[in-house]
């Protein structure tokens, strides 16, 4: 991603490893997935949770079109369209990273 020029549309994929929801966001999600490469910083406005409010909440792979958008050196994808990729995981055994 830091390759890519703002304004750009991409198509991202990735496991879900956060999803917030700040009262001071006026209902924005910010999720973030991790893929081989690195985590990704999405944005999901109201229009888009109304759409894809199912995999955007319950998703645990989800593939993501949006553009791509730059301010300094923070990255982050507008989100577009939210597809739930998660059936895919059936036939994975993912192994916690557990620090103790």
């Amino acid at each position: 991603l830091p390759l890519i020029r703002h304004g750009r549309f991409i198509d991202v994929a990735g496991l879900v490893t956060g999803r917030q929801r700040p009262s001071t966001a006026s209902g924005i999600i910010f999720m973030t997935l991790e893929d081989e490469t690195d985590n990704i910083n999405i944005v999901i406005f109201n229009h888009v949770l109304a759409r894809f409010r199912a995999a955007i909440l319950k998703g645990q792979l989800v593939r993501v079109k949006g553009i791509l958008e730059r301010q300094g050196s923070v990255i982050h994808v507008v989100a577009g369209h939210i597809e739930d990729l998660s059936d895919l995981l059936d036939d994975f055994n993912m192994k916690s990273r557990d620090f103790h």
